[in-house]
């Protein structure tokens, strides 16, 4: 048994980065195709879920606050401690993108180019994310909310598919905008008082530097969400990238941006900013019904999938900025199981995609003669949507009502894109499901292999089991 429990967080962090050395020491021939390596980044994921186990098992799971704390000095003049926490709500979290990127991997199980450069850098990212998430000072918070973007940019340039020069580099921009503006804003707030990020409220700031600092945060947090202006060009990279590893990679940094506003609103900010919250949550809400009307209009299931996708990340973001803290937990519940079904769907889009690319074939009928492959893709679609398949059910209930009773007409119209974007999901599976003739005359497709469609399967019972909490089998 470890004693110290605080040091599972730093396993945590290391079994990553050990990854990384295993994967570039790897070797790979002609034959095994990048193999080798794709085993060391999937073993790395499986060993950081079970140190994850471990961890909930040594947590409170109806404490507030930060559990399992570690701390570093890292300078003396000025005084610099950094900080490594978890909760309930960072938990949910670290798991649910476990999850994803191992679906990820499944699905470029096949792919052979640059496969030890794309595992090194997905655990590169990992590690990252990780910390990011387990940050408690501020010091440590940015410099792990800036790093990620190292691994990612790679990504994107390398696997991305993107050719328009002006589009990466739109992308490149506003993130390392939003980055430096966190920059000057934890700066000013550490000038101030060096303080946890859970300790925001207790620093106390002249008026118009409130403005300024409140501001840069809320630039820097929204610049990784596809919220306007930010939509256009986190948009035209995500729908181009057909690497699925890479697009829940992409597809993960809102997630970011969406947990940074999290943990330092609504309760740490000012009285001051309450006109500027209200603006915002007019422009989310508009940007959801925006996004969610092109997603139901355009046959692309990337976009659609990008569509359903800012749909719910703005829907987390709205409930978290409700002036509570009670929904945060149904918020980590529900992101735990979304962001598992987006990722399987994205895997199984990729992999029928490709199929009828090899066959020649349209969307029309394609699961009719795949019936594992019917299976899967139906189980995770009809979870989106929101069939009482998973924990998003129960926990987007309740937020919801938390929604209704705050502002009943804001919720209609969130409702209302939520149901456009779920609607595409269904209009891609009526394509999928509607029987064609011309279809059966040419090459059929192959289905999904009995190992893989046992691991789905593994996942699935996963979203049952988790119908009302996630964490329950850690408790």
């Amino acid at each position: 048994m470890i004693e110290n429990a605080s040091v599972l967080l730093l396993y945590i962090m290391a079994v990553p980065f050990m990854g990384i050395i295993f994967t570039a020491l790897s070797k790979d021939s002609s034959l095994s195709r990048g193999r080798n390596a794709l085993s060391v980044g999937i073993l790395t994921v499986i060993a950081n879920l079970l140190l994850l186990w471990i961890v909930a098992h040594k947590i409170d799971h109806s404490g507030a606050g930060l559990q399992l704390v570690t701390s570093f000095e890292w300078l003396d003049t000025p005084k610099i401690e950094l900080l490594l926490g978890i909760d309930v709500f960072s938990l949910s979290l670290i798991a649910a993108i476990h999850f994803a990127i191992l679906l990820g991997f499944i699905g470029v199980r096949n792919n052979n180019y640059r496969m030890k450069t794309l595992v090194i850098l997905t655990l590169m990212f990992l590690e990252m994310v990780i910390g990011y998430l387990l940050s408690g000072d501020l010091f440590s918070f940015y410099i792990f909310f800036e790093a990620m973007l190292l691994p990612l940019f790679m990504l994107v340039g390398i696997y991305g598919d993107v050719r328009r020069q002006e589009t990466l580099s739109r992308f490149f921009m506003y993130n390392l905008l939003g980055a430096m503006l966190l920059f000057v804003a934890l700066c000013i707030l550490f000038h101030y008082q060096n303080v946890t990020i859970h300790d925001i409220s207790r620093v106390t700031i002249k008026h118009n530097i409130a403005i300024v600092v409140w501001s840069a945060i809320f630039i820097a947090f929204l610049s990784r969400i596809p919220i306007w202006p930010f939509h256009y060009w986190i948009s035209s990279v995500n729908v181009n990238i057909s690497n699925p590893l890479v697009f829940i990679i992409a597809n993960i940094i809102p997630l970011t941006g969406v947990y940074g506003l999290i943990r330092f609103f609504p309760l740490t900010a000012p009285g001051i900013l309450e006109p500027y919250l209200l603006v915002l949550k007019i422009i989310s809400i508009v940007t959801m019904i925006i996004i969610a009307l092109i997603g139901f209009g355009n046959r692309d299931i990337q976009y659609k999938i990008f569509s359903y996708m800012t749909v719910f990340y703005i829907l987390y973001l709205l409930g978290a900025l409700l002036p509570t803290d009670a929904l945060l937990s149904n918020i980590g519940f529900s992101i735990f199981s979304w962001l598992i079904i987006i990722s399987a769907i994205e895997v199984m889009v990729a992999y029928l995609e490709k199929e009828k690319q090899r066959s020649n074939r349209s969307d029309l009928g394609l699961l009719n003669n795949v019936s594992r492959s019917s299976i899967v893709m139906s189980f995770f679609v009809l979870a989106a949507v929101g069939m009482p398949l998973s924990s998003m059910f129960l926990n987007n209930m309740l937020i919801f009502s938390g929604l209704f009773s705050y502002n009943l007409k804001m919720t209609m119209f969130i409702l209302t894109a939520i149901i456009l974007s779920c609607l595409g999901l269904l209009q891609y599976m009526f394509y999928l499901r509607y029987p064609s003739e011309e279809n059966n005359k040419v090459t059929a497709i192959e289905d999904i292999s009995i190992p893989v469609f046992v691991f789905f399967v593994a996942i699935m019972l996963l979203m049952v089991t988790s119908f009302v909490n996630p964490l329950w089998y850690m408790e």
